[in-house]
């Protein structure tokens, strides 16, 4: 039950992430097309792997945040109901 709660929490902070996602994208995609306007081919493909390792490291930090905070709930909620807090005192 707790973890199909946590599992709804994820997915719906995922939608709402989901709406920042686009000026991430579209930041993204102007610098790929700054790296494209560089004439040197060496240079533009060191450029664009910059561009796409910076991105991939963003996402894999954001995915790690979501990760430790839906770990921090769960624990809270052990040790709560652990000590015999009822829900209805449990803070929020």
């Amino acid at each position: 039950m707790r973890r199909q709660a946590a599992l709804a929490g994820a997915l719906s902070a995922l939608l709402v992430l989901a709406g920042c996602q686009t000026w991430q994208d579209k930041a993204e995609a102007e610098a790929l097309a700054d790296c494209a306007k560089i004439a040197d081919a060496e240079k533009r493909t060191t450029c664009q792997t910059d561009v796409m390792t910076a991105a991939g490291d963003a996402e894999r930090r954001q995915l790690a945040d979501q990760q430790a905070a839906a770990k921090a709930r769960e624990d809270r909620d052990a040790l709560l109901k652990a000590y015999g807090i009822p829900k209805s005192q449990r803070p929020d």
